[in-house]
């Protein structure tokens, strides 16, 4: 049976009676709970670990979390005193925290080189993936983009990402990983009747559109020496074909660019809201895939189930580590299609690919 170890202060800590370790594309720092019963209730120095502490958190020696304690809620009744012991990812820092410059403001610089600077007060080492490289190292243009005092030093890194169809990502080793969709695949296979203990999917069109506008300053070559001069309003449009009704929506970008930049955005808006709205929540015994690896984010998986009508390989969004009294040791995996994250190749919109048997534009 695999083992959940929390390592802190060289020391190691086993035999939890509770676990839940999340990771998720959806939110970029992961987060773990514990809990045990408390065999030194009142005497926390024997413990020998305290709020605020490094730590990581590993099955089978497999790193998942890289960060600090920041939880430790104890309780007790008639039958018996237990300890939780809770924490974050490192980059749960980004999260929280603001920009505490008056303001500051980046011209014509790289986007990694601006993630770069706002991640350093912070100790956090940020790596790029070699799907995004170019991506990553394209700069703001001409135009400037500037943090202010008190923004959410996350929502600045990712307002950056959006605009190029960047995915930040922490997987676990305390750093930010610019990255895009995984092409790696499972040792695994999901499979009905083999290892899927039960599945849902969950269909929502609350936060999809018909059209996604994205306005902003563009600019263009004026006079005898080709001065590039701002002009009013550049635009990029995409349509998702699958909401059959009026449903605009207008996206002001973060910071300026050119034209490509701001139809970029508007399809990677709608694509990744359109991959969202459609997910799939799979649970299989045990923490580890057969050869005793951990099942990994970010990472394609072959599904085949017959009772959900799906035959496709999908791309693992969230994991969640599950020990209880009720399933005992339980992985929970969200699938979302693997066009969620992508910028789409030109001239070929893949809404309709994710779709269901309830999407009826997708089956005329």
């Amino acid at each position: 049976m695999s083992k959940i170890s929390l390592n802190v202060n060289g020391k190691k800590f086993e035999g939890w009676t509770g676990v839940t370790v999340e990771k998720s594309l959806f939110q970029l720092t992961g987060a773990f709970g514990l809990s045990a019963t408390d065999i030194f209730p009142g005497n926390a120095q024997k413990w020998g670990l305290a709020m605020g502490d490094e730590c990581t958190v590993s099955i089978d020696n497999q790193i998942l979390i890289t960060g600090y304690i920041e939880d430790i809620p104890i309780s007790y009744d008639a039958s018996g005193h237990d300890i939780q012991i809770g924490g974050r990812d490192k980059t749960g820092d980004l999260v929280d925290c603001s920009f505490i410059e008056k303001a500051k403001e980046w011209k014509n610089q790289k986007i990694i080189t601006v993630i770069r600077a706002l991640c350093n007060p912070f100790d956090i080492t940020v790596d790029i993936d070699d799907s995004v490289t170019e991506k990553a190292n394209s700069k703001t243009a001409s135009h400037t983009f500037k943090a202010n005092e008190g923004d959410v030093v996350f929502d600045l890194i990712f307002k950056l990402c959006k605009m190029k169809g960047i995915l930040p990502v922490s997987y676990g080793d305390g750093k930010l990983v610019l990255t895009g969709t995984g092409i790696e695949t499972t040792y695994d296979t999901l499979e009905l009747g083999k290892n899927i203990l039960s599945g849902n999917i969950n269909q929502s069109n609350r936060d999809r559109f018909q059209t996604y506008i994205v306005r902003g300053q563009g600019k263009q070559q004026q006079g005898f020496f080709k001065t590039p001069t701002v002009i009013a309003q550049s635009e990029g449009r995409y349509l998702d074909e699958l909401i059959n009704r009026h449903r605009p929506i207008v996206i002001l970008p973060e910071f300026g660019g050119e034209q490509k930049d701001f139809q970029d955005r508007a399809e990677w808006e709608c694509v990744t809201r359109a991959g969202n709205s459609r997910s799939i929540d799979y649970e299989v015994q045990g923490w580890t895939q057969s050869n005793g690896e951990v099942w990994p984010l970010n990472t394609l998986i072959s599904v085949k189930d017959s009772f959900l009508e799906i035959d496709a390989s999908l791309l693992i969004a969230s994991i969640n580590f599950v020990l209880n009294n009720e399933s005992g040791t339980i992985t929970r995996l969200t699938l979302v299609s693997p066009r969620t994250f992508e910028l789409p190749p030109p001239s070929k919109n893949p809404t309709k690919e994710i779709s269901t048997g309830f999407d009826w534009a997708a089956l005329t």
